[in-house]
């Protein structure tokens, strides 16, 4: 599993002119699933992500996680994350786990 965090003020996803998520302040998360992935690694990241101390204190030291202020998760799938450039100009996206793998996770 491969993401990349983003802290953010707000976010949404929209799909076809439909917004399907959206948050205020919090984590935008970009997540690639891998074809070896399983239920309990996500389960590990999520609460990576929900302790993840990223936010910063009055006195501008990062101690906070999303949790502590109360912030919000907005977790968009993205396969890309695990393209494979090391061979020519074409990524091969053989890293990412299929859709029926990836989507229940």
């Amino acid at each position: 599993m491969r993401c990349v965090v983003q802290r953010v003020s707000s976010a949404s996803v929209t799909v076809d002119s439909l917004t399907v998520g959206m948050i205020q302040h919090g984590l935008l998360v970009l997540v690639g699933i891998a074809p070896m992935d399983t239920a309990p690694i996500v389960t590990d990241i999520v609460d990576q992500l929900l302790t993840l101390r990223c936010f910063s204190t009055d006195s501008g030291k990062m101690t906070h996680s999303v949790q502590d202020v109360s912030g919000h998760l907005l977790l968009v799938p993205q396969f890309t994350l695990l393209a494979d450039c090391s061979h020519g100009r074409r990524p091969s996206f053989s890293g990412a786990a299929p859709a029926h793998i990836a989507a229940p996770l």
